[in-house]
């Protein structure tokens, strides 16, 4: 079974964390991410398939305040900057959105993994994209959990009681928000495994690189679908071909 990943971001000051999964089987990390160190070092030294990322990837297109992924997933980042200027002042969520911004672009710059929806990087590690966690719980589940801030237990084993009954297995202590959000984009990266195609909850525009502010704009939040949920008619899991990669100067 191919190793998976999903990686709760905080911000470049704090620690990120990190869920690896593989054959059902979880182990729990953390890491302090940087431009420098994007992804996390991987258990025995083999890449993962698939990584998931909570955070924001990228800007929206030029002259937007919102991203197509972040409207349709209801993330709390449905309003960002318009470019870098406005970035370095920007208050709300600024250290997660900077953090997420910089750690995709530095993905995509130094070719270190494949980015969904753009050129495959040969060699890399892997394909990395971006996801939400509590867009996936409600995707899996349909019903909204506790509020990790205020019953921050009660959140943690309203979601890792219902991944023990799905099969699923840790042999670390699962008490942190933080680790269930990181095994929730997991989640998302086993979808991606298992899809044919983009898996059906994934929401979002094809990303587009903005090589003038040195960001990527729009992209996908990617999410298991539910039940009966259709696949969405999206551009499958292979990035484009080259040639094809969105980009504007």
């Amino acid at each position: 079974m191919p190793l998976l990943c999903g990686i709760d971001l905080g911000s470049f000051r704090s620690l990120s964390y990190v869920a690896w999964l593989e054959d059902q089987q979880f182990l729990l990390d953390e890491y302090r991410a940087s431009p420098d160190q994007p992804l996390p070092p991987s258990p025995g030294d083999w890449p993962p398939s698939f990584t998931g990322i909570d955070a924001p990837q990228g800007l929206p297109r030029m002259g937007e305040r919102s991203r197509r992924a972040d409207l349709e997933a209801n993330a709390p980042t449905k309003v960002l900057p318009r470019n870098r200027a406005e970035l370095a002042g920007w208050r709300l969520y600024r250290p997660f959105v900077e953090a997420g911004i910089e750690l995709f672009w530095s993905i995509h710059e130094r070719e270190l993994a494949s980015i969904l929806g753009l050129v495959p990087v040969p060699d890399g590690e892997g394909l990395v994209f971006e996801t939400y966690p509590r867009y996936v719980l409600l995707q899996l589940w349909g019903e909204r959990p506790p509020s990790k801030r205020r019953d921050p237990a009660a959140y943690v084993d309203f979601v890792w009681s219902r991944l023990r009954e799905a099969g699923y297995a840790c042999d670390d202590p699962v008490t942190r928000p933080d680790h269930v959000d990181a095994m929730l984009c997991a989640l998302a990266a086993e979808a991606c495994l298992h899809a044919d195609g983009l898996p059906a909850g994934t929401v979002g525009l094809t990303p587009v690189v903005d090589r003038g502010e040195r960001v990527l704009r729009e992209g996908f939040i990617v999410a298991p679908g539910r039940p009966s949920s259709p696949r969405p008619s999206s551009p499958n899991l292979s990035p484009v071909r080259p040639g094809e990669e969105g980009a504007v100067s």
